[in-house]
C-alpha cells in the first residue's frame, strides 16, 4: 500500500500539468463522494451559483466548480477529453499554458453562463459545476492552432480535429437554443453556455499563438509572482530565464532536477523531429538555448 501511495505521489509530482489536472479532478471527486455521504449540500457551495449576487458571497466557486462533478460518467467523459486533447496541447505548448488555458477557459465559461442567467426571471437561474468549460478551452485551443491535425477515431478512421470541433460546437449551440426555449439556461442539466464560453477562450488562445502572441502570459506572470513569493520563503531559487528549480538539498534532489530537465529537453527535441523547429514556442526555444549554453 505504501509503495502504491509513493508511486501516486511521484507520478503527480513529476507528471505533466495534464496529469496533475487529472489527479486533482479525480481526487476531488473521491473526497466529495465521501464527504457528501454526511454533508449532502457541500457540492452546492463549490458550484458557481446562478446569479452574480450569490457569487459575491461565494467567489471561490469560480475556481472550485471546474473540479467538481456530479457523477462518475460526468467525470469520466471530461477526463477522457482532457486526456486526448491535453496530450496534443502539450505537443505544441507548455505546462504553464495548459494550466492557464484550463483556468481562464473555466472562468470565461462561468461568466458566460452568469451573463445569460442575469436576464432570466428569478428562480430560473441554474448553478453550474464540472470541468467541461475548462476542458473545452483546451480542446479548442488545439483545434484553432492545428485544425488539420489528424487523429484516428474508432470505427471511423482518420479525421481532422477541426471537424470534431465543429460538431461539438454545433451540438452545444443546439442544446443552448433548446434550453433557452424552456427558460432556464440549463434545462437539460448541461451548461451549454459555459461550454461555449470556454470554447471561445480556447479559440482565442489558439489563434493568438498562431500569430505569435501568448494571451496567457500576464496571467502566468501573476501566478509566478505569487508562487515565487511563497517559494522564496521555502528556500527555492529562480534561475535566469524564469525557470524555477528547487535548491538541491541532497544527491537525490539533484538527480531528480537533472532528470526533469532531460525529460523536457527530450520532449522538445521530439517535437522538433515531428513538426520542425518553427513549431516551438518562445519558451521552448529559450529553454533549448539555455541548455546549449550549459
Amino acid at each position: 500500500m505504501n509503495n502504491f501511495q509513493s508511486g501516486l505521489k511521484e507520478t503527480f509530482k513529476n507528471g505533466s500539468m495534464m496529469i496533475k489536472l487529472l489527479f486533482i479532478n479525480v481526487g476531488v471527486f473521491i473526497v466529495l463522494f465521501i464527504v457528501s455521504i454526511f454533508f449532502r449540500n457541500v457540492p452546492e457551495y463549490l458550484s458557481v451559483p446562478g446569479d452574480f449576487h450569490t457569487l459575491l458571497y461565494r467567489p471561490w466557486t469560480l475556481v472550485t466548480y471546474m473540479f467538481v462533478h456530479e457523477g462518475f460518467m460526468h467525470l469520466l467523459m471530461n477526463m477522457l477529453w482532457l486526456w486526448w486533447f491535453g496530450k496534443m496541447f502539450l505537443m505544441f505548448f507548455n505546462d504553464k499554458q495548459l494550466a492557464a488555458v484550463y483556468l481562464l477557459g473555466g472562468f470565461t465559461g462561468a461568466f458566460f453562463h452568469l451573463g445569460v442567467n442575469y436576464f432570466l426571471p428569478a428562480g430560473q437561474q441554474a448553478m453550474i459545476l464540472g470541468s467541461s468549460a475548462a476542458v473545452m478551452s483546451v480542446v479548442f485551443a488545439v483545434i484553432a492552432y492545428k485544425p488539420d491535425y489528424i487523429i484516428n477515431l474508432m470505427f471511423i478512421g482518420p479525421v481532422k480535429i477541426k471537424y470534431i470541433g465543429l460538431i461539438v460546437f454545433f451540438l452545444d449551440l443546439m442544446g443552448l437554443v433548446g434550453n433557452l426555449k424552456g427558460s432556464p439556461a440549463a434545462t437539460d442539466s448541461i451548461a451549454h453556455l459555459a461550454h461555449i464560453g470556454g470554447s471561445l477562450y480556447g479559440l482565442w488562445f489558439g489563434y493568438s499563438m498562431k500569430k505569435g502572441k501568448d494571451i496567457t502570459r500576464t496571467f502566468n506572470n501573476l501566478l509566478n509572482n505569487i508562487f515565487s513569493f511563497f517559494s522564496f520563503r521555502k528556500g527555492t531559487m529562480k534561475v535566469s530565464g524564469g525557470d524555477k528549480f528547487s535548491v538541491p538539498k541532497n544527491d537525490w534532489d539533484y538527480n531528480r532536477n537533472k532528470a526533469s530537465i532531460q525529460k523536457e529537453t527530450d520532449r522538445i527535441l521530439d517535437k522538433i523531429s515531428k513538426n520542425g523547429y518553427g513549431s516551438l514556442t518562445k519558451q521552448e526555444k529559450d529553454f533549448l538555448f539555455r541548455q546549449k549554453k550549459n
